[in-house]
């Protein structure tokens, strides 16, 4: 039996060190995958080892995680797609349990959910929304998604990291999933920035969003 068709989407700023080693574990999993990289246009050598090994790479002008994962999901060649993190802070290998579960539950979005957050900011910021969208885990950027569910997003409230799918599927009443998980441990330099910067981009993505959530998607 042909397995089906997935998108993998991932988005990059200065991966050369983690970029090439997600590739080739997805290429091990034996999924039936096409791998689109989104590169903010780094300045060491992602997007050559992304254009060698992936399906596809797009390089673009630095706009943040989120518009990357769109730019990756409006060139998805199939109506699931899942999208991961480049630094292996998400595990490839859990991707076919993920894939497993968005089907057989019939899910919209289905989100890998780490079972503990690491940031004070995560962990207020998922507790406001989760009375909205039921998550434990509203920054993780390692989900599946339903092509389909995503045909009329429009993102517009620029850098939310993820959030502001998550909005519009609730508003779209398409079905949000999750599974919990227990992440790898973190490296040393996230790419989201020291401990302060990175509590302080969650918190404006959140107070941004909670904004968004009254004007566009109640």
């Amino acid at each position: 039996m042909e397995l089906t068709k997935v998108s993998v989407i991932t988005t990059t700023y200065n991966e050369e060190e983690y970029i090439g080693k997600l590739i080739k574990k997805i290429r091990s999993l034996n999924l039936n995958s096409y791998i689109i990289v989104v590169d903010d246009s780094s300045s060491d050598n992602t997007a050559k080892i992304a254009k060698r090994l992936s399906d596809k790479t797009i390089i673009k002008k630095r706009e943040g995680q989120t518009i990357g994962l769109w730019y990756g999901m409006l060139n998805s060649v199939s109506n699931i797609m899942v999208t991961i993190d480049a630094d292996l802070e998400n595990p490839p290998e859990l991707i076919p349990t993920m894939i497993n579960e968005f089907i057989n539950n019939k899910c919209g979005v289905l989100i890998a959910s780490r079972n503990n957050l690491p940031r004070i900011s995560e962990k207020i910021s998922t507790k406001i929304f989760k009375k909205i969208l039921n998550v434990d885990d509203i920054y993780s950027n390692f989900r599946v998604y339903s092509k389909d569910c995503l045909k009329d997003f429009n993102p517009k409230l620029g850098e939310t990291f993820g959030l502001e799918f998550l909005l519009f599927l609730n508003k779209k009443r398409c079905k949000i999933c999750q599974i919990i998980y227990s992440p790898p441990p973190r490296r040393s330099n996230p790419r989201i920035g020291g401990k302060l910067k990175a509590n302080m981009k969650a918190f404006y993505s959140t107070f941004k969003s909670l904004i968004g959530y009254l004007i566009y998607y109640s």
